[in-house]
């Protein structure tokens, strides 16, 4: 008997963010910006991270400084980073506005990842 994620994946597609496939065994991603999806086993990840840029040390430090990076700071794309078991990683722009969906995909995929 098959489970329905290896017939149909779980999909996740929002207009600023990257395109998600979750499947039982892999996930694939597609940029924002290409056309084509990448496949990930779930074996071959260390890791996956979901973070803003801006909340480093030495970002923080330059938007406190700098009138011009206070005004476009806010609109900066967060990033999407797969780290790979042999130390390779794939980095992926995202919307800066915050989505449940996407939160929640991806945290099914780290959930999937300590399995």
């Amino acid at each position: 008997m098959r489970t329905i994620m290896q017939d149909e994946p779980l999909i996740f597609e929002k207009k600023g963010f990257p395109s998600i496939r979750v499947f039982d065994k892999h996930f694939e991603i597609k940029a924002i910006d290409f056309w084509e999806y990448r496949t990930f086993k779930y074996s071959d990840i260390k890791e996956v991270i979901y973070y803003n840029p801006n909340d480093k040390l030495w970002n923080k430090l330059y938007i406190l400084t700098s009138l011009t990076a206070q005004i476009f700071s806010k609109n900066d794309p967060w990033i999407l980073k797969v780290i790979k078991n042999n130390g390779g990683d794939w980095t992926y722009k995202t919307c800066c506005k915050p989505n449940s969906d996407f939160r929640k995909i991806i945290n099914l995929i780290k959930t999937k990842l300590n399995n």
